[in-house]
């Protein structure tokens, strides 16, 4: 009888596994960004079980119990889907219309190793050696690379846009880079290639078998590792997200410019003259200092709509909103660095959330960071 040992190679993939159902426990009950937990919760149980056969395989399970053969441990069409909607949902309130219809295929494939497992084990080793193995395997390979590689672009879009949504709608883009989730979707495009690598040798070798796929799964273990921690880290962050209420437009199509009698017959707008007006109003009230203030905010103030305002800053002021606010709160900390306050109740009273944010977003602006700024202008500092 084949004896069962958990070497070096099953604990350490049984300990990446363990973790990351312990984090999709965490993640599935935390109340705050639900959706988006939900489905981070449901990507790192997708991917254990990605990684389960290999946990046990280097163990000798299957050797010891041959009936565990087709055991339906393979879900890697959800793997793509889990991914983009993951992205969208830190950015965007509320799920997309039809998105389950994603998950069919992976319920597809679910399903076909759930029935072959139900089979007598000589009937599935036989449908293995003729039919699964030179015909199914190759085909789900495939639809699974191609699968992944999709979902990765439609994530990066819905990043990207999330990104240049901030830039238009809010001065807190800094805080909000998801740089974590980018280097995610980056490295998941790394792991991606290199199961293609390995899927092309195992057939140009003829096999590779599981222990040359051992660094595949490491791999796959380290993303689980890093995707738990982060993703909880970040589980209930209060970020500012595409259709939460207060960020649609506000609440007319009238402009500061414009009275009411005079919509049915607008000229051609002077974007530059309602721009200063607006920059004018920011600067009279100290608004920037506002870490809260946004563009919906803003346009409710002047009393216009989101995207006039968006509009007079960009084509007026050659500046997005964010540009705009940061630029103000820059130039206040720079007065306020010439006397002798503590640096971090600087950047705070103008409005930037975070000393983090504070130095990225002053360095951007002036190639130095605060505390040199200061040191320039104090030498005695």
């Amino acid at each position: 009888m084949t004896h069962i040992r958990l070497g070096t190679w099953s604990l350490l993939l049984l300990l990446a596994s363990l973790h990351g159902l312990l984090m999709a426990a965490l993640l599935w009950r935390t109340r705050d960004n639900r959706a988006a937990n939900r489905v981070l919760a449901a990507l790192l149980i997708v991917m254990v079980l990605k990684i389960t056969p290999y946990t046990i395989g280097y163990a000798g399970v299957y050797d010891a119990f041959q009936w565990l053969t087709f055991a339906p441990f393979y879900w890697d069409l959800a793997i793509g889907p889990c991914v983009w909607l993951y992205a969208r949902q830190l950015s965007i309130a509320g799920l997309p219309r039809g998105w389950a219809w994603h998950f069919m295929p992976a319920a597809l494939q679910g399903t076909y190793y759930a029935l072959q497992f139900i089979r007598p084990l000589p009937d599935k080793l036989a449908f293995n050696a003729a039919v699964h193995h030179p015909w199914v395997l190759p085909a789900e390979t495939a639809a699974v690379q191609l699968s992944v590689l999709l979902y990765l672009v439609l994530a990066y879009r819905s990043f990207r846009g999330y990104q240049h949504w901030l830039e238009q709608h809010s001065a807190a883009r800094e805080e909000w880079r998801l740089r974590w989730l980018q280097r995610f979707i980056v490295a998941m495009l790394a792991w991606s290639l290199l199961r293609l690598g390995f899927a092309i040798a195992d057939r140009v070798v003829g096999g590779l078998g599981y222990f040359r796929e051992f660094p595949m799964y490491v791999a796959l273990a380290a993303l689980v590792y890093y995707l738990g921690l982060e993703g909880w880290r970040h589980a209930r962050d209060a970020r500012p997200r595409i259709g939460d209420a207060g960020t649609g437009p506000a609440a007319s199509d009238a402009s500061v410019d414009t009275p009411p009698a005079a919509q049915s017959a607008r000229p051609p707008r002077d974007w530059a003259a309602l721009g200063a007006r607006i920059e004018a109003a920011i600067i009279e009230g100290s608004w920037w200092r506002e870490p809260t203030l946004d563009l919906d905010e803003l346009a409710r103030r002047v009393g216009s709509n989101t995207n006039y305002v968006s509009r007079a800053l960009n084509e007026g002021l050659g500046l997005s909103f964010s540009a705009l606010i940061n630029r103000m709160r820059v130039e206040d900390a720079q007065r306020r660095l010439v006397g002798g306050d503590d640096i971090l109740d600087i950047g705070l009273s103008v409005g930037f959330g975070s000393k983090a944010t504070f130095n990225r977003v002053f360095r951007a602006s002036t190639g130095c960071t605060p505390s040199e700024w200061r040191r320039t202008r104090r030498p005695d500092s």
